[in-house]
């Protein structure tokens, strides 16, 4: 009888501690400046708390008369001496709210996990759009208005991260910002030099072995030379998915771009191994199926632009893109004549490119892009504008042979991946 009251009562001061922890947490969030917090559950006994928190910041930071908007911010807090490491999406960042969810940076270093999420993206869209305010120098302001903020709370080491666009975001920080964190990991992030940068031709040209690409370009001759048979196909499919393409110019055009995405998105994804492609001109459904584990159904459909517009709009005019070389199918194409992602962009928005921030950044990068990690994959589409450490900085480039562009830490051997680790350590300080 004792004993059970014995633990009831520990049990009792237990909970009544770590709810007095969470409570000091979340009235110094809302301090300095948060509100609409929510906690949410963790499945991670790593972490104490998760919260999904918000800030006001401005449409444009350079001009304080313009109105604000909401941006979403998800943290799960570990310690307030341990390291931080600090996601910049490139997108939504719902995913993050998941029980599950952990990021593989944050458990080898066991560090407090904050993920931003993108401005005009998921929860963090302004009521009023205003396009000309999508740039990265806003983005970045956001992420370094944010980092500023809690560094009043988390005084560790602080490390960004990002994936893909998210990476991209990380380079750009790190140039704007260089001294809000001690040291960065970009995931499998281009520094694209224009809206069809040409060094996605040389890379569709020299990637794997010559049998492989040309099989690859001839299953997609195959597809249209027998479109009669596979264009159907992806209109039905296409259509129990709901999903329209009104903005590219129908469902002809659709299949056709489609089509040449497929010389980008199977090396971006490498779905199927070569030696697993179909052969040309063999069984219809295998064919296909190779077709859409490559390319899928909605790259360009109108759902799917209208989600992700912040993107090709960043693309279009700051972040760069690429693509098609279309000489190969040129006999073949009856829709498309011009490649171009003009299409994408909001009614009435038009988009002018400047290489020039991409430029600067990379020419910082070659001279003082120090305790940066870059993570690639060898066959990943996007590798062909993969950035290039200057010989002047410590900066460390991993490439995974036959990855992809799901190529993470985790996928490399225990030699490299610890050395990797070793290193990231020693840039924080942490033993």
């Amino acid at each position: 009888m004792l004993k059970n009251l014995t633990l009831l009562l520990i049990i009792g001061f237990t909970i009544s501690g770590f709810s007095s922890y969470a409570q000091s947490l979340e009235s110094q969030l809302k301090e300095i400046g948060f509100d609409s917090l929510r906690s949410f559950t963790l499945y991670s006994e790593r972490y104490d708390i998760g919260f999904e928190l918000f800030i006001n910041q401005p449409l444009d930071h350079q001009n304080s008369e313009t109105e604000n908007f909401r941006q979403r911010v998800i943290l799960r807090h570990r310690g307030y001496d341990r390291p931080t490491v600090f996601v910049t999406e490139g997108y939504a960042a719902g995913y993050a709210l998941n029980e599950n969810y952990d990021e593989e940076l944050a458990e080898v270093l066991d560090a407090n996990l904050i993920v931003i999420e993108h401005r005009y993206f998921g929860k963090s869209v302004p009521v009023n759009k205003e396009w000309k305010h999508l740039n990265l120098a806003n983005a970045t302001a956001d992420l370094h208005r944010i980092n500023q903020y809690l560094k009043q709370i988390y005084h560790g080491p602080w490390i960004s991260t990002g994936i893909s666009k998210g990476g991209q975001t990380t380079i750009y920080y790190r140039y704007f910002y260089p001294d809000d964190v001690i040291a960065s990991v970009p995931y499998v992030a281009p520094l694209n030099f224009s809206v069809a940068d040409k060094r996605v031709y040389h890379f569709q040209d020299t990637v794997a072995t010559s049998d492989c690409r040309n099989k690859l370009q001839n299953l997609q001759r195959d597809l249209l030379e027998r479109r009669d048979v596979f264009e159907p196909m992806f209109a039905d499919s296409s259509s129990k998915r709901k999903l329209t393409f009104d903005m590219v110019g129908g469902i002809g055009k659709a299949y056709e771009y489609n089509v040449l995405e497929m010389g980008f998105a199977y090396w971006q994804w490498y779905p199927i191994g070569c030696e697993g492609l179909p052969e040309p001109g063999g069984d219809s459904k295998e064919v296909f199926n190779a077709f859409i584990a490559s390319s899928g159904y909605d790259f360009f459909a109108d759902q799917s632009i209208l989600v992700f517009q912040p993107f090709f709009y960043q693309a279009l005019t700051e972040m760069g893109f690429y693509a098609y070389e279309t000489k190969p199918f040129k006999d073949l194409l009856v829709h498309v004549e011009k490649t171009s992602f003009n299409h994408t962009l909001p009614e009435g928005v038009k988009a002018k490119y400047s290489k020039r921030l991409s430029k600067k950044t990379n020419r910082w990068l070659q001279k003082k892009g120090n305790n940066i990690l870059f993570i690639y994959g060898e066959y990943d589409a996007w590798s062909s504008t993969a950035v290039l450490p200057g010989k002047k900085t410590n900066a460390i480039k991993l490439v995974l042979p036959k990855g992809s562009h799901v190529t993470r830490l985790s996928h490399f051997d225990d030699i490299t991946r610890n050395m990797a680790i070793s290193k990231l350590k020693e840039w924080i300080g942490q033993n």
